[in-house]
């Protein structure tokens, strides 16, 4: 379901905003100094991008290529196209760069330390993504928001944009330039356990933000690639640097991490900061940075 708003009522900057229902959360647009028909003509480019990106890499969709691929990929190879080719790559990188703490094979059954970077194999002559055994199964749920974002904010670019916000879940966000009236995007995270208080803000501009921990409903959700299980931690973890895909798959990666090897995954990507966040249940909020 989309929603849209316009408001002109201040001619030196007229905002839209809009909403989407995609990738199982609300995707959020602010966009200043757009005619109407302009933001209106930009956002419907943004949620259709989202919306494809979506059906494609929707493993719960048995219609989308990754569904076809973890159906079939153990029986014999499968021809993928070039944007699937990527992401698989990509992945690959990311489990390697993170010691395996980033792995889309996170649902398969048989577990070893490596096991996200040999589940699956890539051929780039044939084109073909092949799984060792029909125990692999792929989610790029940890993957799918931060590239969707991403694609995003190259097409804001594309249009000569320099402001706007994008949400995506509470949990992926970039600012595009600044506020309209300031010099950022004061962005923040609400207190899980004091709904409306704020438990920390972020100060973005031209950066994206990604966080990591129980859902907003208080439930693990994100599972450990070398036992299976749900990881059980009281913090968050924030990273902000200027790539949203980026930013997702560290914040993902650093959440699993043990606390003792997050400053050495984090030490491998330039120009990314992240933080623990504690918030206490008397309202209080503790932040470590990860160094």
């Amino acid at each position: 379901m989309v929603s849209f708003k316009y408001s002109n009522k201040n001619i030196s900057a007229p905002v839209a905003y809009s909403s989407y229902d995609t990738m199982h959360s609300v995707a959020e647009i602010i966009l200043p100094y757009c005619s109407e028909e302009a933001s209106q003509d930009i956002i419907a480019q943004i949620w259709d991008l989202c919306a494809a990106i979506n059906d494609k890499f929707n493993r719960f969709d048995k219609r989308s290529a990754l569904s076809f691929i973890n159906d079939n990929a153990a029986q014999k190879p499968i021809e993928i196209d070039d944007e699937m080719f990527l992401v698989l790559e990509l992945c690959k990188v990311f489990c390697i760069s993170t010691d395996s703490c980033f792995d889309i094979s996170v649902n398969s059954i048989s577990r070893t330390a490596s096991n996200g970077v040999n589940n699956y194999n890539l051929d780039a002559n044939q084109h073909t993504v092949s799984f060792i055994d029909s125990s692999v199964k792929l989610d790029l749920g940890g993957f799918a928001k931060g590239y969707a974002l991403e694609k995003a904010c190259e097409l804001l670019k594309n249009k000569d944009k320099k402001c706007a916000l994008l949400n995506f879940g509470n949990s992926s966000t970039f600012a595009l330039g600044t506020h309209p009236y300031g010099e950022y995007w004061p962005v923040s995270i609400e207190h899980p356990f004091f709904k409306g208080r704020i438990a920390h803000t972020f100060n973005l501009k031209d950066c994206a933000l990604s966080i990591s921990g129980k859902n907003g409903r208080g439930m693990e959700h994100i599972i450990d690639p070398s036992t299976g299980d749900h990881v059980a931690r009281e913090e968050m973890i924030a990273v902000t640097g200027a790539s949203p895909m980026v930013c997702e798959v560290l914040s993902t990666a650093l959440y699993v991490a043990s606390k003792d090897k997050r400053s050495e995954i984090l030490a491998r990507f330039k120009g990314y900061s992240a933080s623990e966040i504690y918030c206490l249940t008397n309202g209080n909020t503790n932040i470590i940075r990860v160094n």
